[in-house]
C-alpha cells in the first residue's frame, strides 16, 4: 500500500494545544482505547462526521477530501480485520502521546499511530 505523506497527515491534525502530561492508568488506557477503535472505525465506514466529531475544534477541522483519501486507502484493510497493541506512552514538546502497532489481518504492512487526547476529545492522531 502506498501512503503519501500528506494523506497520512490528514487524519494527522496534531493539534495538542493545551494536553497536561499525565501518567497512564487503567481508566486513561480503556478511554484511550475506545477512541483508537472508535477513529478506525470511522475510517473504515468511511464515515467523515463521526471521525471529526471524536475531535477538539482543531481537530474537526480536517479537510473532507483528505480524511477521504485515507479511508480509501485504509478502510479495505481495517474491514478486513485488525489488532491494535498499545506500546506506550510518550512526551513530545510538553504533550503527553500513546503509541500503538495496528497490525492487520491480511499479513500486510503495520501501521503505527498516536493518539493525544484532551479533556475525551482527540487533540492529534497520526498514523505511519
Amino acid at each position: 500500500m502506498n501512503f503519501t505523506r500528506r494523506a497520512l497527515t490528514a487524519v494527522a491534525l496534531a493539534a495538542a494545544l493545551h494536553a497536561p502530561g499525565y501518567a497512564a492508568d487503567a481508566a486513561a488506557v480503556e478511554t484511550e482505547t475506545q477512541m483508537l477503535k472508535t477513529l478506525l472505525t470511522a475510517i473504515e465506514g468511511n464515515n467523515y462526521q463521526q471521525f471529526v466529531s471524536s475531535g477538539s475544534a482543531d481537530f474537526a477541522k480536517l479537510d473532507r477530501a483528505q480524511f477521504d483519501a485515507v479511508a480509501t486507502q485504509l478502510g479495505p484493510r481495517l474491514h478486513a480485520g485488525y489488532q491494535v497493541q498499545r506500546l506506550g506512552d510518550y512526551r513530545q514538546q510538553s504533550y503527553q502521546f500513546s503509541l500503538w502497532k495496528i497490525t492487520f489481518k491480511d499479513g500486510g504492512d503495520d501501521l503505527v499511530g498516536t493518539l493525544n487526547l484532551q479533556d475525551g476529545k482527540v487533540g492529534g492522531f497520526v498514523l505511519r
